[in-house]
């Protein structure tokens, strides 16, 4: 009997394989990100700010690829989540009702919702799924390899990009929370730091969140 496919040889590529991205350079086609800062860092404001750049094909101030996005609200209501969609929005010079694919569930995790999530890309052709966030995996203890694992299978057989966002322990927020097997199955890691503006703005002192990132990890980019 022939051999099944996966067991054949495979030949190397005669040309180098073009890096896609959805956005340059923390998000790449077909992949999957993990962002990752303390509580109140500002990662959901970067989760729904991404998301709106790539459905708008708005390519400032990073180079994006227009692509349909799919923003999973697991953390917040859905009442937050509109309001800081319109604030994004806004802020893009975009009309504050402009529309995002969501899911919004609080309290869900991302077990839970699997299939359904599964039927929601393919009915809507979805090429990018923003998951708020990993503490709401489901899969067990977070610290634990086999849990870890089976919550990076979840993603990865969405058949699309992931962006997941996930929190810093509380002694050390140079790093993701949790087993490092998400730090394995992720192909690019991005610390979220920030600081709060001691200038008083109209919302009042301490309103403005400066938000800065830094690639951790970064598989072939």
């Amino acid at each position: 009997d022939p051999e099944p496919q996966e067991l054949r040889q495979s030949a190397g590529l005669d040309e180098r394989v073009v890096t896609h991205y959805l956005l340059e350079p923390y998000l790449l086609r077909d992949a999957g990100t993990i962002a990752f800062a303390p509580p109140g860092a500002g990662k959901s404001w970067t989760g729904i700010l991404f998301g709106v750049l790539i459905d708008a094909g708005m390519s400032y101030p990073w180079p994006v690829q227009q692509a349909k996005v799919l923003y999973v609200n697991l953390e917040r209501s859905k009442e937050s989540y509109q309001a800081r969609l319109a604030d994004v929005n806004e802020a893009l010079g975009l009309p504050r009702s402009r529309p995002l694919h969501a899911i919004n569930m609080r309290g869900a995790t991302l077990q839970s919702i699997e299939e359904r999530l599964k039927r929601y890309i393919a009915k809507h052709k979805i090429e990018l799924v923003v998951i708020d966030s990993l503490s709401r995996a489901g899969a067990g203890n977070m610290n634990d390899n086999e849990p870890a694992n089976k919550a990076m299978d979840v993603l990865n057989s969405l058949g699309c990009a992931w962006f997941l966002l996930g929190h810093t322990s509380r002694d050390d927020s140079g790093h993701l929370f949790g087993s490092q097997m998400f730090d394995a199955a992720a192909d690019i890691m991005v610390r979220v730091m920030s600081q709060r503006s001691q200038i008083k703005s109209p919302m009042g002192v301490n309103a403005t969140l400066g938000v800065g990132l830094v690639g951790t990890k970064a598989n072939d980019v």
